[in-house]
């Protein structure tokens, strides 16, 4: 191949190590450490002024062309254009889509390439899948060095693969756990179709010392890669956890500081144990991804733990819903869209997810409770479990990013969720909207089917918990068998930025990933819930009516202040908020 650029010979010498493999194929992938040499060519690429040097991830779109050699840092490249010379990407993927063209030689480290088959290109292309240390300083990529920290404090070659320790939080902050905070050894194979094997016990904070079994929770998980580079595998997890009914829109960060500094947890949660096997697909011919799984699993409502936070700590926690226990086997399919050119800050592209979820066996029922108050009228209250039908959940997520200018953007989204067979869902699998990461000018669970406008006494004691008997006050169900919700905002930036790390700070990788424009947006949300039905006997439920509301926002990089004000049945007046990352 002919030297583009003059004092760039990386490639040149990355094709002669291509000796060793046969030469009819048109990805070549060397397993293990990037040599040294190899590395040094790379490092000496990279920094050549010849060189296109892009940071994070970027999408060449269809009938564009980039001209010249590109190198990628730290992000995967989503291709359907034309590059017109080498491409040279460091710790990411490379998806080639069809149309796609490569001119020049294909170099990736620490990642994968899939599509080639459905793409153009002139050369061999060579992967190798061991990272590349690197950092930014004044502008020139270098090598990290090795600042003494022994490589088998918290992971250890094995030969065949990797050992490590892991320790880290595994949700959010929350009113039933505190911190649950996950820790255990994490073993990986080498190979294209590695194995990996999780096996990790959960620590509560509001368990204090208290490290009996039934305290913990667990997770394990073994996971095989099939077909080479990730693009299809199998697995399986046993898993003892307190989750979310819905994320509420919130990122576990944004819920974690509500929770410890306001004492405000946003989010509502249950607790499930059992097994789930699975199957996932991602064909990286195009941005599509699927998966198949089964769920056996019993379901608990737990009890309130009272966490330690900064902020309302005589305040009374928000009451948990009531959850459906028993044991459910259910199947759950998948399937999603993602051409965005950014999976973080997407400011371009579709996104889209279908979901379906069906109860295939088991049963789940309304546990024993009583009226926490009189009732009104007529009705008749049971304390009595009650059964509940098998669900169908069926789920639809469509989000739009449009550049509409060269400093704007317009992002839209439509998302729907709810019972397929015209029978009321299980609490936990029911959808509320309201709040900050939804219709942020009413109040939270604005759209709820009328679950908080009674409340019952369940006994939420677990046997082997080591305590007495606990009774808590619950909400009889957690919000619509059905929801529909609108969002549209338009943004736009102005025109000036900031670059809050100095790019001649000594190892300064940031420097060069962090460029803060400020942006403004307006925008507007409506949404609307139905419900299929009571659940049981003297727990009614109600329609949720239309609800609409408009705000205005100014952020810099995933950080936002905004403002919003409810256009129709005005519960709440201007309501402020600040979120850690774009609306949706």
């Amino acid at each position: 191949m002919p030297d583009r650029t003059p004092g760039v010979p990386l490639l040149l010498l990355l094709l002669s190590c291509l000796a060793v493999h046969p030469a009819a194929a048109q990805v070549q992938v060397i397993e293990g450490r990037v040599p040294p040499d190899i590395q040094e060519q790379a490092f000496e690429f990279l920094n050549s002024p010849e060189v296109v040097r892009l940071s994070g991830g970027i999408r060449i779109p269809a009938e564009s062309r980039i001209e010249g050699n590109v190198a990628v840092l730290g992000g995967s490249v989503l291709a359907a254009g034309t590059v017109g010379g080498d491409l040279l990407v460091v710790n990411g993927d490379l998806r080639l889509l069809p149309g796609a063209r490569i001119e020049g030689q294909i170099v990736v480290i620490g990642g994968t390439i899939v599509g080639e088959e459905d793409a153009t290109l002139a050369e061999e292309a060579v992967v190798y899948t061991g990272p590349l240390r690197y950092r930014i300083r004044a502008g020139r990529v270098d090598p990290r060095p090795d600042e003494g920290v022994s490589p088998g404090f918290l992971s250890s070659d094995l030969g065949f693969g990797e050992a490590r320790f892991t320790l880290r939080a595994a949700s959010s902050y929350n009113r039933v756990e505190g911190l649950p905070v996950l820790f255990g050894p994490l073993i990986q194979t080498a190979g294209g179709n590695p194995t990996r094997l999780e096996t990790f016990a959960i620590w509560r904070s509001t368990s204090g010392l208290n490290l009996d079994s039934d305290r913990l929770g667990y997770l394990f998980r073994i996971d095989q890669a099939v077909g080479g580079r990730g693009i299809t595998s199998i697995g399986a997890t046993a898993h003892r956890e307190v989750v979310p009914f819905e994320d509420a829109g919130l990122t576990n960060t944004e819920a974690s500081l509500a929770t410890f500094l306001l004492g405000r947890d946003f989010r509502d949660h249950y607790e499930r144990e059992g097994w789930r096997a699975y199957f996932s697909l991602r064909p990286g011919r195009v941005p599509l991804s699927a998966s198949l799984s089964y769920r056996e699993e019993e379901h608990l409502t737990p009890p309130i733990r009272d966490p330690w936070t900064l902020g309302s700590g005589e305040d009374p926690w928000r009451p948990l819903p009531m959850v459906a226990e028993g044991r459910s086997r259910s199947l759950e399919a998948t399937l999603e869209w993602d051409s965005t050119d950014d999976p973080s800050l997407p400011t371009d592209g579709w996104r889209a997810m279908l979901g379906l979820r069906r109860q295939v066996g088991g049963e789940l029922a309304l546990p024993h409770s009583e009226p926490n108050a009189p009732t009104q009228g007529d009705a008749t209250v049971t304390s009595v479990s009650h059964s509940l039908p098998f669900y169908t959940v069926g789920t639809l997520d469509l989000r739009r990013y449009a550049r509409v200018g060269p400093t704007s953007r317009l992002n839209l989204r439509a998302a729907a969720t709810g019972s397929l067979t015209g029978s009321p869902l299980p609490p936990q699998l029911q959808t509320a909207a309201g709040g900050e990461g939804s219709l942020p000018g009413h109040r939270r669970f604005a759209l709820d089917c009328g679950a908080r406008q009674t409340s019952r006494l369940l006994e939420t004691h677990r046997s082997g918990d080591g305590q007495d008997p606990e009774t808590a006050v619950v909400f009889p169900s957690h919000g619509c068998d059905r929801l529909l919700l609108f969002q549209a905002e338009f943004q736009g930036a102005l025109p000036i930025s900031w670059d809050p790390i100095p790019s001649h700070w000594d190892d300064s990788e940031l420097s060069e990933l962090v460029s803060l424009q400020p942006v403004w947006a307006v925008f507007f949300n409506a949404g609307q819930g139905w419900s299929e039905g009571d659940l049981a006997t003297g727990i009614p439920r109600t329609d949720s009516p239309t609800r609409a509301d408009v705000g205005v926002g100014f952020f810099m990089g995933p950080v936002g202040l905004y403002w919003s004000y409810p256009l129709n049945r005005r519960d709440r007046g201007l309501n402020f908020f600040v979120r850690l990352q774009q609306r949706f």
